[in-house]
């Protein structure tokens, strides 16, 4: 299952549970507001919990900044490939 750390509201979020949901990819949706550990994490990754997407899998993490088509299926590449 991936996790899917963002914002209630965010664009891009709702991107990309609208591609995980399309691809047929379980998640789980962590709201950076109420999960403070999680924020925290985030903000790590990125400086900011809100300079992007963050998808995390068994074997991966990785920020998404800029949502687009290309970025979400490169990273679908990744995560088939990691997850074969």
């Amino acid at each position: 299952m991936v996790r899917l750390y963002g914002i209630p509201g965010c664009g891009p979020c709702e991107i990309v549970k609208m591609f995980l949901a399309q691809k047929g990819i379980p998640y789980a949706f962590v709201d950076l507001r109420k999960d403070e550990a999680a924020a925290q994490r985030v903000a790590e990754l990125l400086g900011s919990p809100t300079a992007g997407v963050v998808l995390e899998w068994g074997r991966g993490v990785e920020a998404i900044r800029g949502v687009s088509p290309a970025r979400l299926h490169a990273w679908l590449d990744r995560y088939r490939a990691q997850e074969a």
